[in-house]
């Protein structure tokens, strides 16, 4: 494969990528639960929200008020 002066090769896997990133994998799924299982009340609530959820379907899921709810949002 020839490459135009100036231009950059496009990305090639090797083998040795390959065992780097399935040696990856298992850390990032870790690192991802832990997040979630760490997530606070606030974000969830920003969360949830950004995902289209209403306040009272969050008040409702958290069992708080949709007063606490707004009081994050605001």
């Amino acid at each position: 494969m020839m490459v135009a002066r100036g231009e950059s090769p496009a990305f090639i896997a090797t083998p040795t990528m390959d065992l780097i990133l399935w040696l990856l994998l298992p850390l990032l799924l870790v690192v991802a639960v832990i997040l979630w299982l760490t997530e606070s009340r606030e974000q969830r609530i920003r969360r949830w929200h950004k995902q289209g959820m209403s306040q009272r379907c969050i008040a409702d899921r958290l069992c708080c008020s949709r007063y606490a709810v707004r009081k994050v949002l605001a």
